[in-house]
């Protein structure tokens, strides 16, 4: 049973006690978990821009208004992110595959040719995003070779406009065309 003070880490049990699933079992589940797809972007620590691609991104809270996003520790990003404390999530739209695919490239221009503004945080916004969020770093939680970097929005923006978010989905990218495109302004279903 579930206790608020017991430590979920390491149990009683043995690590020969455990049976691990397979790195490969557990990336072919996980494939079938469709992930919006954005672009986290920072300034390193030359206040040079950088960023990546993720789908390890949720919201948290709405008072007071916080994200998540899940980084691995060997990425340029990460680094960038704990040293500067800032992050911005940039919201992709389907026809934005190449610059996802970018941004999850180690290339060293990730930024070339980008038209980007610069987020209250410092931060650079992606101009072509269907929306971002400028986020400062409330908390920082290792959790095996990731980082969960939980951010405070200080701003938030979404353009007026109905394309469909670009979606990750068993190892490619791709949208929902099921979903009305009249539908994502808050309205509900009746």
């Amino acid at each position: 049973m579930w206790s608020p003070h017991k430590h979920y880490g390491k149990s009683e049990r043995t690590e020969e006690s455990l049976v691990v699933v397979t790195t490969d079992a557990f990336k072919r589940a996980l494939a079938n978990l469709a992930g919006g797809v954005v672009l986290v972007t920072t300034l390193d620590d030359q206040k040079e821009a950088s960023g990546m691609t993720a789908t390890a991104v949720c919201s948290i809270s709405v008072d007071p208004p916080l994200v998540m996003v899940c980084m691995n520790h060997a990425t340029t990003t990460h680094r960038a992110v704990h040293a500067s404390g800032i992050f911005a999530i940039n919201f992709l739209a389907v026809g934005a595959e190449n610059l996802a695919r970018r941004f999850a490239s180690n290339r060293p221009d990730k930024f070339q040719g980008l038209e980007t503004t610069v987020a209250r945080t410092g931060a650079p916004i992606i101009d072509m995003a269907l929306a971002h969020c400028d986020c400062t770093v409330e908390q920082a939680v290792t959790a095996g070779d990731h980082t969960i970097f939980i951010g405070r929005v200080l701003e938030a923006h979404a353009k007026p406009r109905n394309d469909l978010p670009l979606l990750y989905f068993r190892g490619d990218y791709g949208s929902v065309a099921s979903i009305p495109h009249d539908l994502g302004r808050g309205e509900k279903r009746t």
